[in-house]
Formats: structure tokens, C-alpha cells, sequence
């Protein structure tokens, strides 16, 4: 049993609770730099406050037998009663990096107490915690004004530009402790990035397809880090006619009529790889890689091969696909084939090859947008510069999601 699993079953302290009520109080009464100094007071530096019950209410806390466990759990919900109010106000959001930004400046002098002794060691196995690499996340993505820095986030870390990818947010910015609270706050953030992306492209879209005969206006920007070529060939790609009769989901739909009537799982296996083949055209795909498709394709499941196929099936299918094209899983970061197709076809096709597994089945779309949160903290911390194939792989599955699961469609 993991630790957040132990602390989830744990009863909350009575201390715990007015610690956390007194928080909110403070989230709600006062000016978010003066809460932030209540907070740098209490949690960073272990002093008094202006009620002393607070502070032996925190004292009691570090005092837990298994707070080096939990600790980083109170913490996070701590930070979270502040973030979830602030959040709610506009013109306050810009506090909530710079809450998160006191732990950077932990204190160096020697503590007075054993309990301040204890604050400061769960103080660093906090920042060394998963809960507050979320935090960062979570402050970079609301500092984040990448469209008045585009020219200038090329040699900074892939991580600042995270805002720009909402289908991530959910896997980067949140932890398995985050409460019911916590995942309405990052779900917000979702969808007004989310949907400021849409209204951007589909703006961008409206006037390529009647003005493209002139330049485009200043007002209309390029919503992408794309060069507009490029742009213009993803856009068709995902959302217009590929074969000059169909769309992609207009191709997900006759394969999913023609599917109902086929006799085995076996066989649904190889009409998918009909279906996905052609994606992979050129010598790459002849000689090389429609080969380990096939093969990946024909050991997945094998035991249910001579059954009927069910919806289980298809959605456990799409989910071996896309490990096999991206990435497996954070403790297996083996990405070739990803690297390969990228390299061989570019990221436009290899974005359409993985939107046609998605668009068969609503419950791969989660599943890969972990592989790709999985590919973009295994990239992270690398300039923008060294991985430009990642960067131009994230651009086109914005455009992809948001042409075919976008409130409105290209």
C-alpha cells in the first residue's frame, strides 16, 4: 500500500482541521501577500503568529507519528486552500506562483527548536516530492504568457511552455492526493486554455479557407508554434478531406459500421491494421515499420482471438497501440518507435496516425494524452531547441483534438 493510500485512510486530527480552517480564513480575509506571509510565517519558517493556538495546532501536527508520511500530503492541501480561493478571482492568480515560490527560499539559520528541526527536513523531502513538482507545473502554467514570448521561449526549458497543452494538464498538475477541489480547479484551467485554443484556430481557420488569397490580418494570429505552412497542412490533415472524399472521423465511422459484422477478434485485428497501414506510407513503412504494427497488432490479446469482438477489446487494443507508438509507461520511457515515425513521416502524420486509434474509441483519447504527458516530463527540463520535434509533435495534437473533439468542429 502506497503512502497516500495509508494517509487517505487515516482520520483527520482535530488539530489538522483548524489548521486547515484557519488557512481558508486567512485565503478569504486577507490581501493574498499578507496570506502569503501568514503562510512563509507558519509553514517555512515555524515562527509564532498572531494566535498562538495556530501555531501549537501545527506544532501537535509535526509531532504525528507518521508525519514524515503524510507531511507532504498537509502541505499540499495547504498550498491548495489558498490556490482553490485565489483562483476563483482573477486579479488574485498571480499570487499563487508566488506562494509556491517560498519554498525555494528555505531558511538556513539553526533552528530553536526540535520542532523547527523537523519543519525544515520535511520542508526538503517535500520539494523533493512529487506533489510539488505539480505545484511547479501549476506555477508555470499560470505565469505562462507565451504569445508575447514566442520568439523568446526557444532556448528556455520545454516545461514553460506547458500551458500551452491543455490534454496535459490533468497528468502534470494534479497527484494522487489532490482533492475533489484541487481537480475542479486544474479542470478550469483545462477548459480556458482549452478554450481560448479553439476560438484562436478556429478564428485562424475561418480566415485561411476565405481570405487566403491575401495576407493574413494582424489580428488574426498563427495560434501554434508552427510555421504557418505548416500549420495550414495540419489543419487540412486533421480536419479536411485526406483521400479527397473523407475525413479521418468520417473513415473511423465506416470502419466502425463495417466492424459489427466481423466474425473474431482475429480477424478485427486485421482489418485494423488495413485501417491503419495506409498512415504509414513510403518505403518506412513498406520495409520496416508496418512489419512490428503487424506483429504488435497480432500478439496483443491472442488468447481472445477466436472470440467475438466487444468494446473491451477495441478499447484495450488502442491502448496497446498507442504504447507501442509512444510510450509505454514513465518506469518503461522507450519511445523509438515514436522517434522513428517522427523522423520518417514527420509529426503531422504521426500525429494522424495516432488520431485514427483514437477516433475508433472514446477511451483511448485519455490514454493518449498520458503517453504524451509521460513523453513531456521525460523532456521537461531540455532547451525547446534540442527537442523541436516534441514541440512540433505537442503543436499537432492541439490541432487534432481541437478539429475533431473541440466544441466546434473544422
Amino acid at each position: 500500500m502506497d503512502a497516500w493510500s495509508n494517509h487517505l485512510q487515516r482520520t483527520e486530527t482535530p488539530a489538522e482541521a483548524r489548521f486547515y480552517e484557519y488557512l481558508l480564513q486567512q485565503a478569504k480575509l486577507l490581501h493574498p501577500r499578507e496570506a502569503i506571509e501568514v503562510f512563509r510565517s507558519l509553514l517555512i519558517e515555524g515562527n509564532d503568529c498572531t494566535y498562538p493556538h495556530i501555531k501549537a495546532d501545527l506544532d501537535s501536527i509535526l509531532q504525528y507519528g507518521c508525519i514524515s508520511h503524510d507531511f507532504r500530503f498537509i502541505l499540499n492541501r495547504s498550498c491548495y486552500i489558498y490556490i482553490n480561493s485565489w483562483f476563483q478571482t482573477a486579479s488574485y492568480r498571480a499570487y499563487i506562483p508566488e506562494l509556491i515560490e517560498t519554498f525555494e527560499s528555505l531558511p538556513t539559520s539553526t533552528p530553536h527548536t526540535k520542532t523547527e528541526q523537523q519543519l525544515r527536513k520535511l520542508l526538503v523531502e517535500f520539494i523533493n516530492s512529487p506533489q510539488y513538482k505539480a505545484l511547479r507545473c501549476l506555477s508555470i502554467t499560470i505565469q505562462s504568457d507565451w504569445e508575447d514570448r514566442r520568439e523568446k521561449e526557444q532556448d528556455t526549458a520545454l516545461e514553460t511552455i506547458i500551458k500551452r497543452y491543455p490534454y496535459i494538464y490533468k497528468h502534470k498538475l494534479l497527484t494522487h492526493d489532490s482533492s475533489l477541489d484541487q481537480r475542479r480547479t486544474v479542470r478550469a484551467m483545462q477548459h480556458e486554455a482549452q478554450r481560448r485554443f479553439d476560438v484562436d484556430l478556429s478564428c485562424y481557420s475561418a480566415y485561411l479557407k476565405f481570405n487566403n488569397v491575401i495576407p493574413l490580418k494582424a489580428s488574426v494570429k498563427n495560434p501554434t508554434l508552427l510555421k504557418p505552412t505548416h500549420l495550414d497542412y495540419a489543419i487540412h490533415q486533421f480536419a479536411g478531406k485526406v483521400d479527397g472524399v473523407n475525413t479521418h472521423r468520417d473513415l473511423a465511422r465506416q470502419f466502425l459500421t463495417y466492424s459489427q459484422w466481423t466474425s473474431s477478434y482475429r480477424e478485427l485485428k486485421r482489418d485494423l491494421y488495413d485501417y491503419l497501414a495506409p498512415a504509414v506510407h513510403s518505403k518506412f513503412g513498406r520495409h520496416h515499420f508496418n512489419q512490428r504494427l503487424a506483429t504488435c497488432l497480432s500478439e496483443t490479446l491472442e488468447y481472445y482471438d477466436y472470440d467475438s469482438p466487444s468494446d473491451v477489446l477495441v478499447a484495450e487494443t488502442c491502448k496497446k497501440l498507442l504504447n507501442f507508438l509512444i510510450v509505454e509507461s514513465p518506469q518503461s520511457p522507450d519511445h523509438a518507435n515514436f522517434v522513428d515515425l517522427i523522423g520518417n513521416l514527420g509529426a503531422t502524420l504521426t500525429v494522424a496516425l495516432l488520431l485514427k486509434i483514437i477516433l475508433l474509441c472514446h477511451q483511448a483519447k485519455p490514454w493518449l494524452e498520458r503517453r504524451l504527458s509521460i513523453l513531456f516530463n521525460h523532456y521537461a527540463p531540455r532547451p525547446q531547441n534540442d527537442v523541436i520535434w516534441l514541440v512540433e509533435a505537442f503543436e499537432n495534437a492541439n490541432i487534432a483534438l481541437s478539429t475533431n473533439f473541440g466544441p466546434t468542429v473544422l
